[in-house]
């Protein structure tokens, strides 16, 4: 019985130093600061020296539906809507108050990533996009996420500059 106590000891010391020396190798830190963003859409965006200087500054999470501008035009669609028993198409709007809900925005930032060396593994996180977010790192894409409002991440071990 006395063998038994020190096994079951030793297992929990060592399992406890496995978790310890694991979480001293993982460092995370947010991108919610410093952003810019634009509501135009160029393909020079992608270049990393490309000037962002004269774009609004933001944070994230941001939503750049709110500024508007508000319109009925802006959802407007032809449609008989059969569960409230219309038996024909007519004008409907307002399913999203009027919010410019689509188009494009460009988000940028700038990042370091002093604890990063060879070796090692990095990830990006997304805590959530509306929807087709293309996410680019120093000129190249690393990944297409089509769906809204979900998180998703990718690996961007490659992607990372000295």
């Amino acid at each position: 019985m006395h063998m038994k106590k020190i096994k079951f000891i030793i297992l929990v010391a060592l399992s406890g130093l496995l978790t310890n020396l694991s979480a001293q190798v993982r460092s995370e830190f947010l991108l919610e600061k410093n952003w810019k963003f634009t509501r135009e859409d160029n393909s020079d965006f992608i270049k990393p020296a490309f000037d962002d200087s004269k774009w609004q500054s933001v944070t994230v999470p941001h939503d750049w539906a709110i500024y508007g501008p508000f319109s009925s035009q802006n959802d407007k669609q032809e449609v008989a809507i059969s569960q409230d028993g219309q038996k024909e198409a007519m004008e409907h709007a307002g399913r999203t108050g009027g919010l410019p809900f689509v188009g494009v925005g460009w988000y940028r930032t700038q990042f370091e990533v002093p604890q990063f060396a060879e070796g090692k593994k990095a990830s990006i996180l997304f805590d959530g996009a509306m929807s087709h977010a293309k996410v680019y790192i120093n000129g190249q894409e690393v990944g297409y996420w089509p769906y809204g409002y979900n998180s998703f991440h990718f690996d961007i071990t490659k992607y990372l500059k000295p």
